[in-house]
C-alpha cells in the first residue's frame, strides 16, 4: 500500500498535521495509522488543553476551525498567575493577568471532543484513517520509500513517513534523536466534575477583589497558583469540568510527595492550603502523572523525508502553554516541505532552515522555561518576567508564524533565523537577571508594589505588541518591526535591570553586577552561554533622580509603562550609584561617575 504521506499516530499532532497537508496539497495520499477507535470520551484526560496565540493561529485561521472552537469549546481569558504568599488568601495576593478580554482570540480545549471532530473531518478532506492499529516499526528508505509496518501485518509505504506516535517517539528512539531539557520538573494532573474558579476561593464580602472581575470572566483563564518551585493550574473545559495539575521542579519538590491522589491532596493542603480546602469533597475524575517530562530534539524534519511531529519531537515546560505551538510549527514546516516536494520543488536548504529554526525556537523557549522556581514567589519578579517573555514571544516567534516567513526560500529563512539568534541572545541575557534578581531577594515571597498588574495592560507597548499580531505585513514589514522590536526588547532589559537594582538596594548590587558579568560590561564569572550586552547610560544617572513628574515626562516609552505596570521601588541609594556598584561587582573600573556615550531609554 503506497501513499504519498504515512502518518504514524493519529492524536491532535497527527490530526491536525493531516488537515494542514491537505490544505496545502489537495491530492496528497495520506494514511494516519492511530491504536485507538471512535468514540473517544469527550471529556478525554490528556495533556494539551490550554492554547495560546500561535497554537490557536494555526487550528483557527490556518485549517478553517474558528467557527467550530468557539462553538463547541471555550475562549479564554489569557495567562493569569497568583504570586506571593502561597499559603495566605488568595485575594491578598498580587493578582497578574488581562484587565480585559484579549483581541487575539485563544482556546480552552476538550481534547476528547476535539480528537473526535478532527477524525471525521480528516476522512471529509480525504486522508485515510486505520483506526484501532498500532505502528510497530519504521524502516526508512532513501529519501523516501519508508516502509510502516502496522500490528495486523500490513505494510504501508510512505513517500514521506511523519512520527505523530507522542511520548512513544519511535523515530526519535529508533534514530537517538532526544536532547535532555534544563528544566527539570513532574507534573500530576486530574479533572473535578464542574468549575472549580478563583471567585470560589474568596470570601464574598471582599467586595474589591470580586469587582475587579466586572465580567465574571476571571474563571476562562488558564489561572496559575505560585510557589516556590511550583505552580498549580485551574483549566476550564467546555464539557464542564475543570483540569487541575501540579507542576513542581524536581529541585524544590519530589514527585513522590504527590504522584498519587492521596499525597497531592495532602501536598495542596501544605502549600495551596485554601484550593485544598476547597477540592476536599469533591472527587477525581481520574489521575496521572508525568515524571521528569521535559525533553527537546537534536532534529525534527530531514532532507530525506521523514519527520517527527508533536510530542514526538519535543516536549517544554507548560508554564506558558506552548506545547500546541510547537505541534503547529513542525505541522507546518513538515507540510510545507511535503507540498513542494508533491510539486517537485523541494530545496533541501529550506528543509534546513525550517528544521534550524524549530531547533532555536525550541532552545529559545526551554530556556525561557527552566530554573524559575525561585522566582514564582516574587511578585515583582515575576511580573517582569511576564513582561519581557510576553513581548519576547509576541515579537519573534508569533510574528514569524502569524507573518508566514516559514513559507519561504531558504535564503529569507536564514535571514530570519539569524535575526532569532539576536532574539535569543538578548533572552538569555534576560532571563540570567531575572533568575539572579530572584535568587537575590531576603524573604520567602514577596507581594510586589500593586495588587492587580495588568498582563498587558492597556495602551502600553507590549498591549500594542499583542494587537499587532493581528495585522498583515508584507515580508520587508515584517522583518523591519522585527528589528525595531529587537531594541525596544533591549531597552525593555535594560529597564529590568533599574528595577532589579533598586528593589536588592546597595547590599546586592555588586552580587547582581557579578551575576550578570559581559551583559553590564564586565566578565563573566564562568565559562557560559553569550547572552547580549546591555545599553547603559543616562536613564540611570540623568533621568532617574529627577521629582517623579519630570521624570515621567523624560521617561521613554517603554520606561513609563513599565512603571505603569509594576509599580516602582525607591531604592536606597540612586540608581546610578546602584549601577556603578553593579558594574563593579561585574569587574568594571569605574573611573568616573559620568554616563556613558549610550543610553537606555533616555
Amino acid at each position: 500500500m503506497e501513499w504519498d504521506v504515512v502518518v504514524c499516530g493519529g492524536g491532535l499532532a497527527g490530526l491536525t498535521f493531516a488537515l494542514e497537508v491537505l490544505r496545502s496539497a489537495p491530492e496528497a495520499r495520506v494514511a494516519v495509522v492511530e491504536r485507538t477507535r471512535r468514540p473517544l470520551p469527550e471529556a478525554c484526560h490528556k495533556v494539551g488543553e490550554s492554547s495560546v496565540e500561535l497554537a490557536s493561529h494555526f487550528f483557527g485561521e490556518r485549517l478553517g476551525l474558528t467557527d467550530y472552537l468557539s462553538e463547541s469549546h471555550l475562549h479564554k481569558n489569557g495567562l493569569r498567575f497568583f504570586s506571593g504568599d502561597s499559603r495566605g488568601p488568595l485575594h491578598e495576593r498580587p493578582e497578574i493577568g488581562p484587565p480585559e478580554f484579549p483581541l487575539v482570540p485563544s482556546y480552552q480545549l476538550d481534547r476528547g471532543r476535539l480528537e473526535n471532530d478532527l477524525r471525521a473531518r480528516v476522512e471529509q478532506a480525504g486522508a485515510t484513517l486505520v483506526e484501532g492499529h498500532a505502528v510497530t516499526s519504521i524502516a526508512l528508505g532513501d529519501r523516501g520509500g519508508h516502509q510502516v509496518s502496522v500490528d495486523d501485518g500490513r505494510t504501508l509505504v510512505g513517500r514521506w513517513v511523519v512520527d505523530a506516535s507522542g511520548r512513544k517517539r519511535i523515530l526519535s528512539k529508533q534514530l537517538d534523536l532526544r536532547l535532555p531539557s534544563p528544566a527539570r520538573s513532574s507534573a500530576a494532573w486530574f479533572r473535578i466534575a464542574g468549575r472549580v474558579r478563583p471567585r470560589d476561593l474568596v470570601p464574598d464580602d471582599e467586595r474589591a477583589w470580586h469587582q475587579r472581575d466586572i465580567a465574571d470572566d476571571r474563571w476562562l483563564s488558564t489561572n496559575h497558583l505560585m510557589g516556590r518551585g511550583y505552580w498549580v493550574w485551574l483549566i476550564p473545559l467546555s464539557t464542564g469540568f475543570t483540569s487541575v495539575g501540579i507542576v513542581a521542579d524536581q529541585t524544590h519538590h519530589a514527585i513522590a510527595d504527590f504522584n498519587k491522589p492521596e499525597r497531592a491532596r495532602a501536598w495542596l493542603a501544605a502549600h495551596e492550603p485554601e484550593l485544598a480546602a476547597h477540592l476536599e469533597d469533591l472527587s477525581f475524575e481520574d489521575f496521572r502523572t508525568m515524571p521528569d517530562y521535559s525533553y527537546l530534539t537534536r532534529q525534527a524534519l530531514s532532507p530525506d523525508r521523514w519527520a517527527c511531529i508533536g510530542e514526538a519531537a519535543s516536549f517544554i515546560d507548560p508554564l506558558y502553554s506552548l506545547g500546541g505551538d510547537f505541534l503547529s510549527l513542525s505541522c507546518c514546516y513538515t507540510a510545507r516541505c511535503i507540498a513542494d516536494d508533491l510539486r517537485g520543488e523541494l530545496d533541501p536548504e529550506v528543509v534546513r532552515e525550517l528544521d534550524a529554526i524549530y531547533l532555536l525556537l525550541l532552545q529559545d523557549s526551554s530556556r525561557t522555561l527552566s530554573r524559575n522556581g525561585a522566582i514564582f514567589p516574587h511578585a515583582q519578579v515575576l511580573g517582569a518576567k511576564l513582561w519581557w517573555d510576553f513581548f519576547n514571544y509576541w515579537s519573534f516567534m508569533c510574528a514569524h508564524f502569524f507573518q508566514e516567513v516559514w513559507l519561504q526560500d531558504a535564503a529569507t529563512l536564514k535571514r530570519f533565523r539569524e535575526l532569532g539568534q539576536r532574539y535569543y541572545d538578548l533572552n538569555t541575557t534576560a532571563q540570567r537577571l531575572l533568575e539572579a534578581w530572584a535568587e537575590l531577594e531576603d524573604e520567602p515571597f514577596t507581594n510586589g508594589h500593586k495588587k492587580m498588574v495588568g498582563l498587558p495592560l492597556p495602551r502600553t507597548v507590549l498591549s500594542e505588541a499583542h494587537q499587532a499580531l493581528g495585522e498583515r505585513l508584507d515580508l520587508d514589514a515584517t522583518y523591519a518591526k522585527m528589528e525595531a522590536d529587537l531594541e525596544v526588547g533591549r531597552e525593555l532589559v535594560g529597564e529590568l535591570l533599574a528595577h532589579a537594582l533598586r528593589d536588592l538596594g546597595e547590599a546586592k548590587a555588586a552580587e547582581l553586577g557579578r551575576r550578570l558579568g559581559a551583559a553590564i560590561g564586565g566578565r563573566e564569572p564562568e565559562e557560559r552561554q553569550a547572552g547580549m550586552p546591555l545599553v547603559l547610560g543616562e536613564r540611570f544617572t540623568r533621568v532617574d533622580p529627577l521629582p517623579r513628574r519630570e521624570r515621567l515626562e523624560a521617561y521613554s516609552r517603554i520606561a513609563r509603562d513599565l512603571e505603569r505596570a509594576l509599580g516602582r521601588a525607591e531604592g536606597d541609594r540612586p540608581l546610578g550609584e546602584l549601577l556603578d556598584r553593579a558594574r563593579v561587582g561585574a569587574g568594571v573600573r569605574i573611573s568616573s561617575p559620568a554616563p556613558s556615550e549610550s543610553r537606555v531609554g533616555a
